[in-house]
């Protein structure tokens, strides 16, 4: 008995041998990703400008980018501007005049169509 099970193992074994060396090969080819290459996010999804700027470098020294790309379509321009304002006293890092460059960006790239 013992020895039939030995007999079924090594037979097993040698079949499974092919999909081992695949999942060994997989693991490699994963793990040698340069770790300089990340994902897409929602900043390269909108276009350069000043406004770009001041949205990434602002707006993410509190919270995601994501937090304000979500309301792509909700607002119009000057609600995007009363946004940017209320963001200001909460703090956020934008001075006057940024103000209305930020909130033209906001409604030309994810305001109301």
């Amino acid at each position: 008995m013992a020895q039939a099970r030995r007999v079924w193992l090594s037979a097993l074994g040698s079949r499974l041998w092919p999909i081992g060396v695949c999942a060994a090969a997989l693991t490699i080819a994963i793990f040698s990703v340069p770790s300089g290459t990340r994902a897409a996010g929602p900043e390269d999804e909108l276009p350069d400008g000043d406004g770009k700027k001041i949205l990434v470098s602002s707006c993410t020294a509190c919270h995601d980018l994501t937090e304000v790309t979500k309301f792509r379509g909700y607002y119009d321009r000057k609600q995007w501007r009363d946004i940017v304002v209320t963001m200001m006293d909460y703090g956020a890092p934008v001075d006057e005049k940024q103000v209305d460059i930020l909130a033209d960006y906001l409604a030309k790239h994810l305001g109301k169509e």
